[in-house]
């Protein structure tokens, strides 16, 4: 282990998680990461992140905060933030989160942001399905429905299918997300 350099902590974190499924192991990696910088905004998010998946939503909403007040553009730690609305039935929160990240796009430092166009598509892709399914259960099915038909897959062409499966998904739970 050692002295790795932190972008490689946070790829075998990424690798070990995303590929392998080791979510203990994989924070036990970022935290290696964070201990070398404690306000890496990658980490941060990253972190928070993985405690979603656990199901771990005060931490994870706690390190999404952190990655904000470091980078008060960062488009995950938004998502994330609107995630996390959204799974609590907070749909209006959830939208004030994704209103924000849709305008800290242009601003997001993140080079993969920038540079990556299938990782762009695919992060603003999951701004659009969290905001048509708040829109969804706050009872704007039009709305919802026209922005995973129409403004979404113009903004982002590579993810038309993942739109077409939120609205498929949206359909058959049209009363309540369970």
């Amino acid at each position: 282990m050692g002295n790795r350099p932190v972008e490689e902590l946070l790829a075998d974190a990424r690798e070990t998680y995303g590929v392998f499924g080791r979510a203990q192991r994989a924070l036990n990696i970022v935290d290696q990461a964070l201990e070398v910088e404690p306000q890496n905004v990658e980490a941060l998010n990253l972190r928070g992140a993985i405690l979603y998946e656990l199901d771990r939503d005060e931490e994870a909403a706690d390190y999404h905060r952190r990655a904000l007040a470091v980078e008060p553009h960062s488009v995950e730690a938004l998502h994330g933030l609107a995630s996390l609305a959204n799974d609590a039935g907070r749909y209006t929160e959830a939208l004030d989160w994704l209103n924000t990240a849709f305008q800290s796009i242009p601003k997001d430092p993140n080079p993969e942001l920038k540079e990556n166009e299938d990782y762009r598509q695919r992060l603003i892709a999951e701004l659009y399905n969290e905001k048509a399914f708040a829109l969804w259960y706050t009872g704007h099915h039009d709305v919802a429905e026209r922005l995973l038909t129409k403004e979404a897959p113009l903004a982002c062409p590579l993810e038309v299918e993942n739109f077409e499966e939120e609205l498929e998904w949206l359909e058959e739970h049209p009363d309540r997300p369970e």
